[in-house]
C-alpha cells in the first residue's frame, strides 16, 4: 500500500470520525435539554429567580445614595420599581402596572402578585419613610391568544418560549405544579409546565452541529471514492452511501429526529402531506442531500470505458442514466406542485409581501434542485461522449424519452407527455456542447442550461400559484357566502352552557322584559371582549305577535322565530343555536332556549348579529381575538356583497360600484377582468352575488423572480458552496484570475447596494418618523382645541366626557388618553383595554418627566403594547377653568403605514439591486475578459513555448502593466532563441559522444571473445599440431561469425533508430497486418488468443507497425518464465474513433521500479537485449499520433495498450 493512499485512508476516517463526533456532541445536549427531569427544571428555576432576586435587593439598597434627590435612575428591562409616600404614589418605572388598587395590591398582596395581567416577585425596600417596591417580572397571563396577544415568560427564569400559555402559574395552597421558593425560604407560587417537544424555540448551536454532521458525512464519501482502487470499489461506496443516506433521511422522518430540527417552523408549519417528504424542510433536506451526492459522484467516478462488459451494455447504460433523469424531473415537478398546492408558501419573491421564511427555505430547495438536475444530465452525456458517437447518443436519448412520455400518457406521473420536452431539450443541449463545442464554450452552454431550468422552475410555479390562488379565491368566496365566524362559535358553545346554567337569567325570563334580559347578557352574564357582535334578546309567549313592516304582516313571535330558524338556519355543533345563512352582509346568530313560567313554557331567542368588525385599529387590533386570518388568506382580496343588485357590504382597496350592473349579466360564476382587477363574480340563491376580486399586480412581478433564481444559481457555481462547473472545493481556493474579477466585481455590487438598501430604508424611516410626527401634533392640537372648551374632563366627575372622546375616536380613527398632573388616567375612548388589563392605567415615566416635571409643550416616542408598535404623542391639555391634565394619542397607524412604505422600498431596492446584480453577473464577464485577454495571450504563448520551435512575439501597444509582462516576454524569445542555438551545438556534441560511447560499448563486446580466440589460435599454430589447428580453427571460426552476426545486429539496430525519422506513410490493412504477427508466433506460445476486427485501416508506415507489434509480441513471449504455460491475448477494436490494439500476457510482469524507464533508449532487462525496441516502438506511435500505455502486475502479467486514430474512410 503506497504512502498516498494510506494518507487518505487516514483522512478518511479523520472525517468520519469528526462527524460522529459531532453527530454524538449534538445528540446528548439535545438528549439533556429534552430529558430533564422536574426536579432538574425546578432546580435550574429556583437558582435564576434567587440569583434574579440577589441582583433586585443589591439594587433596591442603592436607592439610598438617592435619599433627598428628586430623579431616581432604575435600569431594568425586566423589572419594575414603585415608590409610595405613604398611600401615595411617588414613582413609577413602568406605566404597564398602572391600577386604580396598586397600594393595596401590594401593601396586602404577599411576595407575588397579578396586575393587569402581569405576574410579579415582589421585593421591598424603605427609604426614610419612601416604601420602593421592585416588581420582578415572573409572567404574562392573558385570557385569550390572538394575533397581538400571547402569553410571555420571563426569558430570564423559564424556557425560551415563543408562546408561554402552557406554563401556568397557581397559588401556593393548590395541589397541582411544583412550589418555587424565594431567596428568603418562602413559598412563592406553584409552576405546573405543559410544554411539550416543539413547544420550545430551537437551539440554533446544534443545528449548526448537525449540518457539520452532514456536511463531513458527505466529505468522507467524497474520500472514500477518491481512495478507492477500483471501479468495482467506487461502485460500492456508491451504492452504499445511497443506501445510508435513505436509510438516514426515513429515521428522520418517520422518528422526528433531530428534534431541534423538527422544531423549526419549515419542518412543522409549512407541511406537505407526502410519506418521505412531509414539509418544506424535509424537501430542503432531501434536494441538498441528492444534488449535493449527484455532484460528488460524477466528479469522482472514474469509469474504464474499454470494459468488454460495458461495451457490450452500453445501451442499457444510456436507458438507466435517461430513466434516472426522467424520474428525477418527475421529482422536481411534484415538489414545486406540493409546494404551492399543499402549503401556504409564496414562491413570488420579487413581491416580498407574504414572504417568510419557509418560502424562501422553498424558492432555494427548488434552485438547488434544478442544479442537481443540470448535474444529472451534463455527468450523464459526458459519460455518453465516451461510448456512443453524436448521432447514436442523440437518437438514444429521444427514444427513452419517447418511451417516457409515453409511460406519462398511460401511467398517473406528474409530468406530462409534453413536459417530457424539457428533458430532452436540456439533452440535446448538452450533447450539443459536450460533443461539438470546446471547453470554454461549454461553460457557456453549462450557464444558458442554467437560465432555462430556472425559466422552467419560475413558469411551473408561476402556473401553479395562479390555479391556487383561484382555489383559495373559490373557498374564501364560499366562506363569505356562508357568513360564519368560526371563531365566534367555538365561543357559541361556551356561551350556550352559561345561559342554561344562569339562575339570574330564568329569574328575568320570568320579569318578561327584553330589554333588561339582552342588557344582562351582553354586559354581565358573558365575556364579550374581542367579539364584535350586538346581543339582542326576545321573549316570546305563546300569545305574542310581532308586526313586520313594511306591509304590517302580523306573526306569532315564536312562528316568527321558528320559521327563520327552519327555513335559512344551521345549527351550530352542540348548541342551541343556529347560524342564519341570509346572504345580507351580516353574521346572524340565533340561539332558541325554553323557560318554564307561570305562563307556560317560554322560548328565548337570544340573536347574535355581527358589528364592524374592527371598530378601528390599535387597541381594537388587541382586543379582537382573530387568529391568523392573514396566514389563511394570503392574498389582498376585495370582496363585495350584492342584494337584489344593490351593494349591502364591501371590503378591501377595490371601489364597488352600488349597481351590480357593471358586472354584466350574472348566471353562473366566472372571471371577469375588470378597471386592472380580477374579479369572481358568484350568483348565490335569492338574487345575491358575492364578487372577490384581486389586483392583476400580484403576479405582475413574477418572472422577476428569474433574476433571482439565477443569482441564488449563480452563487451555488461560482463561489463553491455546493456545486461547481470546473472542479471542486480545491479548484475553488486555486482559481483563476479572470474569476476573481468577476467575483470582485459582484461582490462589491453587492456589498454597495446593500449599503445604499440600509440607507434608503435608514433615511426613509426617519423622514416618515418626522412626517408623522408633525401629522400626529397637529392632530393632538386639534384634539385639545375640541376639549379646551370642556369645564371638566375627569368621568368619575363628569361622565359625559366619555361620549365626546368616543365621537373624537371614531371621527379621527385614533384613540385618546387623558391623564391628571399626578399621572393617573381620568379619561379613555377605549376603556376596556384598561379594564382587562392589556394596558396600565400610568402615564409613560418619560412622558410625566418631558410634559409635567420640564414642561414640554409636547413629547413623541415609540411604544409598544403586546406585539404592536406604535408612536405615542403626549401634549399638555389646560381647560378654560385652569386645570391641567396631560393628552395621549396613541397612533397606531404610523407602524402600519411605516412598515408599508418600508416595505415598497425594500421591493423596489431588492429588485433594482437583483437586476443590477444580473447584469453586474454578466458585464463582469465582459470586464474580466477585456482584462485578462491579454494575459491569456501571454498564457498561450508561453504555453506553446518550444525549446527550438518557431516562438513568435507578441504585438502590443498599451504602455501598461500588461505591456510590462509582454515587453519582458518578447525579450524572454530573444534570449530564449539565442540559448537554443547554443543549446543545440551542445545537444549535436552531446549526441554524438553518448551515440559513439555506446556503439564503442556494444562493439567491444564481440570484440574481446574474438581477440582471446584469434590468440588462443596463433599459440596452436605455433605449436605446429596441424590436426589441432584445423579443429581450433574450426570452432574460431565459428565464433567470430557469431559474434560478426551480433555486430551486424547492433549496427542495424542503430541504423533503424536513426531512420525513424523518416517515415513511408501510406494507408493499410492493420488488421491483416496483426492476425500476419500472431501467426508468427502462434506455436511459440502455448495459448494465442486473438480478437480482431476486420478491415481496419490506418494511415502510416506499415514496416515500422510490424516492427511495434512484433517487438510488443517478442516481448509478450519473453515474459513467460519457465514452467508456466503461456497464455498471450490479442485484440484489435475500433471505438469511438478511436483503434485499440492491446497485447496482454500472462508472464513475470514488470516491477514497480523500473516502470518509468522502460521507453528509454539502451534501457533493457535482458542480457543480450539493446534496449531500442520499445523505445522504437513508443517513437513510431507517437510519431503517428497515437499513445502507448501498460498495466502491469508482477507475477501476473502485464497488457499494453496501443491507441491510434481511426478515419471511417
Amino acid at each position: 500500500m503506497n504512502k498516498s493512499r494510506v494518507k487518505s485512508m487516514k483522512k478518511f476516517w479523520l472525517v468520519l470520525a469528526l462527524a460522529m463526533f459531532c453527530l454524538g456532541v449534538a445528540s446528548l445536549w439535545e438528549y439533556s435539554l429534552n430529558d430533564w427531569s422536574i426536579d432538574k427544571k425546578l432546580f435550574l428555576f429556583q437558582e435564576r429567580l434567587k440569583f434574579e432576586e440577589k441582583r433586585i435587593d443589591d439594587q433596591l439598597r442603592k436607592l439610598d445614595e438617592y435619599r433627598g434627590k428628586q430623579k431616581i435612575e432604575w435600569k431594568s428591562s425586566q423589572t419594575v420599581l414603585v415608590g409610595f409616600h405613604g398611600d401615595q404614589l411617588v414613582y413609577w418605572s413602568n406605566e404597564r402596572i398602572g391600577n386604580p388598587h396598586l397600594y393595596e395590591i401590594l401593601s396586602n398582596g404577599g411576595d407575588l402578585v397579578k396586575i393587569n395581567n402581569l405576574y410579579f416577585d415582589v421585593r421591598k425596600h424603605v427609604v426614610g419613610d419612601t416604601s420602593y417596591y421592585a416588581l420582578l417580572f415572573i409572567k404574562e397571563d392573558y385570557p385569550y391568544s390572538s394575533n397581538y396577544v400571547k402569553s410571555h415568560f420571563n426569558p430570564s427564569l423559564g424556557e425560551n418560549l415563543d408562546d408561554a400559555s402552557k406554563v401556568i402559574i397557581r397559588d401556593v395552597w393548590e395541589n397541582s405544579g411544583e412550589l418555587v421558593y424565594n431567596r428568603d425560604g418562602r413559598a412563592l407560587f406553584r409552576i405546573e409546565s405543559k410544554v411539550e417537544q416543539g413547544d420550545t424555540m430551537p437551539n440554533y448551536f446544534l443545528l449548526v452541529l448537525y449540518f457539520l454532521f452532514l456536511y463531513l458525512l458527505f466529505y468522507a464519501y467524497e474520500i472514500s471514492l477518491d481512495r478507492s482502487k477500483s471501479f468495482r470499489e467506487q461502485l460500492f461506496h456508491v451504492v452504499g452511501f445511497l443506501i445510508c443516506l435513505w436509510v438516514l433521511r426515513v429515521v428522520m422522518v418517520h422518528c422526528k429526529i433531530p428534534p431541534t430540527l423538527y422544531g423549526l417552523s419549515i419542518f412543522t408549519t409549512s407541511q406537505i402531506g407526502g410519506k418521505f417528504i412531509v414539509s418544506v424542510g424535509d424537501l430542503f433536506v432531501t434536494m441538498f442531500c441528492l444534488a449535493h451526492y449527484f455532484f460528488i459522484t460524477f466528479n469522482k467516478l472514474r469509469i474504464k470505458y474499454n470494459e468488454p462488459r460495458l461495451i457490450r451494455y452500453k445501451y442499457i447504460f444510456l436507458v438507466g442514466f435517461v430513466m434516472g433523469v426522467f424520474f428525477y424531473t418527475n421529482l422536481l415537478h411534484f415538489s414545486i406542485n406540493a409546494l404551492i398546492e399543499s402549503t401556504q408558501v409564496s414562491l413570488n419573491i420579487a413581491r416580498l409581501i407574504n414572504v417568510d421564511f419557509s418560502s424562501i427555505v422553498a424558492f432555494i430547495t427548488l434552485i438547488i434542485a434544478g442544479m442537481g438536475f443540470i448535474v444529472l444530465i451534463n455527468s450523464s452525456v459526458r459519460y455518453f461522449q465516451n461510448l456512443f458517437t453524436v448521432g447514436q447518443a442523440f437518437v438514444g436519448v429521444t427514444v427513452v424519452i419517447l418511451f417516457c412520455a409515453a409511460l406519462c400518457y398511460f401511467f398517473d406521473f406528474s409530468l406530462s407527455p409534453l413536459e417530457c420536452l424539457f428533458p430532452l431539450s436540456l439533452y440535446l443541449l448538452f450533447i450539443l456542447g459536450v460533443y461539438l463545442m470546446k471547453l470554454d464554450t461549454q461553460k457557456s452552454i453549462f450557464m444558458i442550461a442554467l437560465v432555462v431550468v430556472c425559466v422552467y422552475i419560475i413558469f411551473l410555479a408561476k402556473s401553479n400559484e395562479i390555479h391556487r390562488e383561484q382555489e383559495v379565491r373559490a373557498r374564501f368566496a364560499t366562506e363569505l357566502i356562508r357568513e360564519v365566524d368560526p371563531i365566534f362559535e367555538r365561543k357559541l358553545v361556551e356561551i350556550n352552557t352559561e345561559i342554561k346554567q344562569s339562575p339570574k337569567l330564568d329569574s328575568l325570563v320570568k320579569v318578561g322584559d327584553s330589554d333588561i334580559l339582552s342588557e344582562y347578557i351582553s354586559n354581565e352574564l358573558l365575556d364579550m371582549t374581542g367579539f364584535y357582535y350586538a346581543c339582542e334578546a326576545m321573549i316570546c309567549d305563546p300569545r305574542d305577535t310581532i308586526l313586520l313592516t313594511p306591509g304590517h304582516v302580523k306573526f306569532g313571535c315564536n312562528e316568527y322565530y321558528d320559521r327563520i330558524i327552519d327555513s335559512i338556519g344551521v345549527r351550530v355543533e352542540n348548541t342551541s343555536f343556529f347560524n342564519i345563512d341570509n346572504f345580507d352582509g351580516i353574521v346572524s346568530y340565533i340561539g332558541r332556549f325554553s323557560f318554564p313560567t307561570s305562563r307556560g313554557s317560554t322560548c328565548v331567542y337570544i340573536r347574535f348579529n355581527s358589528k364592524n368588525r374592527h371598530e378601528g385599529i390599535g387597541y381594537a387590533q388587541i382586543l379582537s381575538r382573530e387568529i391568523g386570518v392573514e396566514q389563511e388568506v394570503p392574498y389582498p382580496y376585495s370582496y363585495a356583497k350584492y342584494k337584489n343588485g344593490v351593494l349591502i357590504d364591501s371590503k378591501g382597496d377595490y371601489m364597488y360600484p352600488r349597481s351590480v350592473e357593471r358586472f354584466g349579466q350574472i348566471e353562473h360564476a366566472r372571471l371577469r377582468n375588470l378597471d386592472e382587477h380580477s374579479h369572481l363574480v358568484i350568483p348565490v340563491e335569492g338574487d345575491g352575488v358575492c364578487i372577490v376580486s384581486l389586483a392583476n399586480d400580484v403576479f405582475a412581478l413574477y418572472y422577476l423572480n428569474l433574476l433571482y433564481a439565477i443569482f441564488v444559481s449563480a452563487i451555488l457555481t461560482s463561489y463553491g458552496m455546493f456545486f461547481r462547473f470546473d472542479g471542486g472545493w480545491g479548484n475553488f481556493r486555486q482559481t483563476s484570475l479572470k474569476m476573481r474579477i468577476k467575483r470582485n466585481i459582484i461582490s462589491l455590487m453587492g456589498i454597495l447596494f446593500l449599503i445604499m438598501t440600509i440607507m434608503s430604508i435608514f433615511v426613509n424611516a426617519e423622514s416618515f418618523g418626522r412626517r408623522h410626527s408633525l401629522k400626529v401634533i397637529e392632530l393632538s392640537r386639534y384634539i385639545t382645541d375640541e376639549l379646551v372648551h370642556n369645564e371638566c374632563v375627569d368621568a368619575e366627575r363628569c361622565p359625559e366626557i366619555l361620549g365626546k372622546l368616543k365621537k373624537l375616536s371614531e371621527m379621527l380613527w385614533v384613540d385618546i388618553n387623558i391623564y391628571n398632573w399626578e399621572g393617573k388616567l381620568v379619561s379613555t375612548s377605549r376603556p376596556m383595554i384598561f379594564e382587562k388589563g392589556f394596558d396600565g392605567t400610568l402615564l409613560n415615566p418619560k412622558a410625566y418627566d418631558q410634559i409635567i416635571r420640564k414642561g414640554q409643550m409636547n413629547f413623541v416616542q415609540d411604544e409598544d403594547i403586546m406585539e404592536l408598535t406604535y408612536m405615542a404623542v403626549y401634549m399638555p391639555l389646560v381647560l378654560e377653568g385652569g386645570e391641567k391634565y396631560v393628552l395621549s394619542i396613541p397612533y397606531f397607524t404610523r407602524g402600519e403605514d411605516l412598515n408599508k412604505e418600508i416595505l415598497l422600498i425594500v421591493i423596489i431596492a431588492v429588485n433594482i439591486a437583483m437586476i443590477v446584480m444580473v447584469l453586474a453577473f454578466i458585464l463582469s464577464s465582459v470586464v474580466a475578459e477585456r482584462i485578462t485577454k491579454p494575459l491569456q495571450v501571454v498564457n498561450e504563448k508561453l504555453r506553446q513555448m518550444r525549446v527550438g520551435g518557431k516562438n513568435e512575439k507578441i504585438v502590443y501597444h498599451q504602455r501598461d502593466e500588461i505591456g510590462m509582462l509582454v515587453k519582458e516576454y518578447n525579450e524572454m524569445v530573444d534570449q530564449l532563441e539565442a540559448n537554443v542555438k547554443k543549446l543545440a551545438k551542445s545537444e549535436r556534441e552531446s549526441a554524438w559522444r553518448e551515440m559513439a560511447r555506446q556503439i564503442a560499448h556494444e562493439i567491444k563486446n564481440p570484440l574481446t571473445p574474438m581477440k582471446l580466440n584469434l590468440q588462443f589460435m596463433q599459440r596452436t599454430l605455433q605449436n605446429g599440431d596441424i590436426e589441432e589447428v584445423r579443429s581450433r580453427f574450426k570452432d574460431i571460426s565459428a565464433v567470430l561469425i557469431e559474434q560478426i552476426d551480433h555486430m551486424a545486429s547492433i549496427a542495424s539496430a542503430f541504423s533503424d533508430f536513426a531512420k525513424l525519422q523518416v517515415a513511408n506513410n501510406e494507408w493499410f490493412d492493420l488488421s491483416e497486418l496483426v492476425n500476419g504477427c500472431v501467426k508468427l508466433f502462434h506455436e511459440n506460445v502455448a495459448v494465442m488468443e486473438s480478437d480482431i476486427d476486420p478491415d481496419v485501416f490506418v494511415y502510416g508506415d506499415r514496416e515500422q507497425v510490424n516492427r511495434v507489434v512484433v517487438n510488443l509480441l517478442k516481448n509478450a513471449e519473453q515474459s513467460i518464465p519457465e514452467g508456466r504455460e503461456g497464455h498471450v491475448l490479442v485484440r484489435l477494436k475500433t471505438v469511438l474513433g478511436k483503434i485499440i490494439l492491446l497485447v496482454k500476457d500472462n508472464g513475470c510482469g514488470i516491477p514497480e521500479s523500473i516502470k518509468d524507464r522502460i521507453s528509454e533508449p539502451n534501457f533493457t532487462t535482458k542480457s543480450g537485449g539493446t534496449g531500442l525496441g520499445l523505445a522504437m516502438s513508443y517513437k513510431i506511435i507517437e510519431s503517428m499520433g497515437g499513445s502507448i500505455t501498460f498495466e502491469s502486475v508482477e507475477n501476473e502479467g502485464t497488457t499494453f495498450y496501443v491507441v491510434l486514430k481511426h478515419t471511417e474512410n
